[in-house]
């Protein structure tokens, strides 16, 4: 009932004095989207080399709602419904964090920063220029939708990649005129709207449109998803042989993470029933859209998808304990060291917004007698990771020669820090401790790679006294037996 209260509270739409007071706040996005864009010879035949869509072009009422894909889409729909696609404007954290940033923007940059947030959580509101991504008022159902059904298939084209840089060309559902939907496939065909394929929609740089993010002031990178898989072995540079986002996004089912570390099933079936004309398809791309929040999507009462969400985890990287060759002694400063593979992932481990997320390695060693001889990565009291720990993460900061870092990312300038894994990349980390004399042999070493969604601290500080205790998820975890060599 507390997680209920809180996101009842967090979705209450505060009172601002002017709905004109954000009339400027996104003045210049259409300098800052796209990031970039592909070369001619790479780039997907309908990415063009134009400003995306800004705000005002489009209006809410062109999109309908997804209940409305249900009546012929039934099972997609359910597997979206419960997604953080389908939860982007429903997030409470995002919501706290957002209505923090919107309180706290000052400078015309932060301002422009924080606009560009609704321009992938709501994008036909963003489109629509409603105020009440501001929450000015209320936005409408298909607004609230995040990123919808009509959204994704009303993607066109794009202009590149990042910061939103879609392209969309709606029916009008106020005229009750479907328009023609956007997707993978040549052959199909729908007694309801139009068809087309799109090649975009075959390819990772639809996901890049919004999972690429730099600062619309600076173009500094916060979410460099898309950008970390353009640059990593999964990308062979051939359309045909990589391994896309959605190989392994679009493929996961509630039985299979479907990583870099599994197979890459198939799920066969209908997309549509057949007495309407659906084929039948060796492949019918799964709507799930599961990432690592599991967090959410439980907060939200999805519970299989939260436990998509760990299961995906739990193959996305290996552990190993790499133990001296020429053993430990007692009375001698021992190091172990500590491998951690990303096997599974196609790009960074973590990924995202890094500089919240928290993975880091938790070791431990006891002797013979269970006493613990040394320790790193534990939680204190207030649920803080020690500071002597490995954490991967990226650490932003203000600008200025101050260089300090900061979590109000409307003010971000620089990266300060950044220790993360590459996809199929791996980071020892050495772990010197000190073994004493009499000490009970063997050690047992216990090395586990922890991910929470964000520190505790701030967690407390969003969302106030009814905040949840953040749970820790083991990725990965490793147990070796090291004999001491000396007596």
């Amino acid at each position: 009932m507390k997680h209920l209260v809180l996101i009842v509270s967090l979705l209450a739409s505060p009172a601002f004095s002017q709905a004109t007071e954000f009339e400027s706040w996104h003045e210049h996005h259409d300098r800052a989207t796209p990031i970039w864009v592909l070369p001619k010879i790479h780039a997907p035949e309908n990415m063009q080399w134009t400003v995306p869509g800004m705000p005002g072009e489009i209006a809410s009422g062109r999109f309908y709602e997804p209940e409305n894909c249900s009546g012929c889409h039934g099972e997609i729909y359910n597997q979206w419904k419960g997604s953080m696609m389908a939860n982007a404007w429903k997030d409470p954290v995002f919501i706290a964090v957002y209505k923090n940033y919107i309180s706290k923007a000052s400078s015309k940059a932060e301002k422009e920063e924080v606009a560009m947030c609704s321009r992938c959580h709501t994008p036909s509101g963003y489109m629509a220029d409603s105020p009440g991504r501001y929450f000015e008022g209320e936005l409408t159902p298909v607004d609230q939708a995040g990123v919808s059904c009509d959204v994704c298939h009303s993607v066109a084209a794009s202009a590149g990649v990042g910061n939103g840089s879609f392209i969309l060309q709606p029916g009008d559902a106020s005229k009750n005129e479907y328009g023609v939907k956007y997707g993978p496939r040549r052959d199909s065909r729908s007694p309801t709207h139009g068809t087309a394929y799109s090649e975009l929609h075959t390819r990772s740089e639809l996901c890049g449109m919004c999972h690429d993010v730099g600062h619309a002031h600076n173009i500094m990178p916060i979410e460099s998803t898309y950008s970390e898989w353009r640059t990593g072995p999964y990308n062979t540079g051939d359309p045909e042989t990589s391994t896309h986002c959605q190989d392994c996004h679009m493929r996961q089912n509630p039985e299979h993470a479907a990583t870099g570390s599994t197979t890459l099933p198939d799920t066969p079936g209908f997309a549509a029933p057949e007495f309407l004309g659906a084929k039948q398809r060796e492949h019918v791309w799964q709507h799930y859209f599961i990432g690592g929040n599991f967090v959410v999507t439980a907060l939200l009462g999805n519970e299989q998808a939260a436990k998509m969400a760990q299961h995906r985890l739990e193959h996305a990287l290996t552990v190993e304990v790499l133990a001296p060759k020429d053993g430990l002694n007692r009375q001698s400063l021992g190091t172990l060291r500590v491998k951690v593979t990303n096997s599974g992932a196609g790009h960074y481990l973590p990924t995202g917004l890094t500089y919240v997320r928290e993975m880091w390695i938790h070791l431990k060693v006891t002797d013979a007698k269970g006493e613990v001889l040394h320790e790193s990565g534990y939680l204190d009291e207030a649920g803080a990771i020690e500071p002597n720990a490995a954490v991967f993460k990226t650490v932003l900061g203000e600008g200025g020669e101050e260089r300090k870092p900061t979590f109000f990312l409307p003010a971000a300038a620089q990266v300060l820090h950044d220790y993360r894994i590459r996809p199929k990349g791996y980071t020892v980390d050495d772990f010197p401790f000190y073994i004493p004399e009499g000490v009970a042999g063997p050690l047992s070493v216990t090395a586990e790679v922890n991910y929470r969604s964000a520190p505790q601290f701030l967690a407390n500080e969003l969302l106030g006294p009814d905040a949840p205790v953040l749970p820790v998820f083991v990725m990965g975890s490793v147990t070796s037996t090291i004999e001491l060599a000396n007596p």
